[in-house]
């Protein structure tokens, strides 16, 4: 369940990975800069105040490559709130107002020592981590503070095969460095993962491990495993179908203090012609009533609506939405328009209430990009009716290392 931007490079190009900054097989030295500026304005049905968030974000980055194969790539992101804090940015301080979870912050978002050769991959040191559609692990590009990790990475290419693992000492939460609660700034780990990526006559298999030991907040100490499958074909000149299916099992380990094992699911698929396609899915996490699935490390934009209602109920989140996509006569211009239905999964008769999420972006060249995205939340037996829209303008030079 990829994001605007995602979705809307999927339908005419598919899913591609490419490391920025990139050489051939090695790296090239450059410099990298991302201005961004968002206006979100925010109405909750419980409070008499709607919300104003104007926040703009600095990054900049370089990449010095001193061979082909060696590089250090720094970079820092500062984020400012303008006109006034007319949001509750979840430190505390601007409670009447519906929250949108940007605080100001600065901070050094990424610093590492990488090597890149034909078939190896290393880095040491602050990076990002994004796995498959970044539901467990990701940069959350959403917010204007993104989410990086401390330890170290490494990726073998086998012949068809990729051979991914790390080892992960800390995560910087998307909250910032200058956020009030240290414990909300950063978590303390012991984190390992794992993942294999094979290649198929039909799609790509995937298999994973993520064993997540959190030494700031036990809670969140996890261990998940699961298999995903995706992929694209051709049906006649024009037509493509793409879909993707995975299931996954969790635990809590390590130093978590309770004992429960929840599943995971995502079944999605897309039918469409180069300017126009479907989507249709349905995606369940787990609750016993006591538990949720924990999705501490990943997205939450991309998934169960924009307006960012959910964190996992106890009882689970069975999501269902289907929509359309498509790119207009314009060249860069994009759209999306999809429909969420949720419930929990335990089969009990509630029902979580339903979102209605619309987008329009437009790749206007040079490195700028507008994007307007409105969702629109109908609570049920969870939360209350809540809306926002989104205007955002962005600039962006070179390559950010991903």
């Amino acid at each position: 369940m990829p994001s605007f931007r995602a979705a809307s490079a999927l339908l005419v190009a598919g899913l591609l990975t490419a490391p920025a900054c990139r050489a051939g097989d090695g790296y090239a030295s450059g410099f990298f800069l991302d201005l961004r500026y968002r206006d979100s304005t925010l109405h909750q049905a419980t409070l008499a105040d709607a919300g104003h968030a104007h926040t703009l974000r600095l990054q900049w980055g370089y990449l010095w490559a001193w061979t082909p194969h060696w590089a250090a790539y720094a970079e820092a992101t500062r984020v400012w709130s303008l006109f006034g804090r007319e949001y509750n940015d979840t430190s505390g301080r601007r409670t009447p107002y519906p929250a949108e979870a940007d605080p100001p912050s600065s901070e050094l978002s990424e610093a590492w020592l990488g090597y890149r050769d034909q078939r190896v991959e290393l880095r040491f040191g602050r990076q990002y981590l994004n796995l498959d559609d970044r539901r467990f692990f990701s940069a959350n590009p959403w917010r204007q503070n993104p989410q990086s990790f401390d330890g170290a990475s490494a990726s073998l290419n086998l012949h068809g095969a990729v051979l991914s693992l790390g080892w992960i000492g800390q995560v910087n939460r998307t909250l910032g460095a200058d956020f009030p609660d240290p414990e909300q700034r950063r978590w303390k780990l012991d984190g390992r993962w794992l993942h294999l990526q094979q290649a198929l006559p039909l799609g790509t298999l995937v298999g994973y491990g993520y064993f997540m030991k959190n030494l700031t907040l036990p809670a969140d100490s996890v261990r998940s495993l699961g298999l995903r499958w995706n992929g694209e074909r051709a049906l006649g000149d024009a037509w493509r179908l793409a879909w993707t299916a995975e299931g996954a099992h969790q635990n809590g380990y390590a130093n978590n203090p309770a004992r429960y094992g929840l599943g995971y699911r995502l079944f999605e698929f897309k039918l469409g012609v180069p300017a126009l396609a479907a989507r249709l899915g349905e995606e369940s996490l787990g609750g016993n009533g006591r538990e949720a699935f924990n999705i501490a490390y990943g997205a939450g934009h991309s998934f169960d609506g924009w307006v960012g209602v959910f964190n996992i109920p106890l009882h689970g989140l069975l999501d269902r939405y289907g929509g359309l996509l498509g790119q207009l006569p314009w060249q860069g211009w994009s759209w999306q328009l999809v429909h969420h239905d949720f419930r929990p999964v335990d089969g009990a008769r509630a029902h979580y209430g339903e979102e209605t999420d619309a987008g329009l972006l437009a790749a206007l060249g040079r490195g700028f990009s507008l994007e307007l995205e409105y969702g629109d939340y109908r609570a049920g037996s969870f939360s209350v009716d809540q809306r926002k829209l989104w205007l955002m303008a962005e600039y962006r030079y070179g390559g950010q290392s991903l």
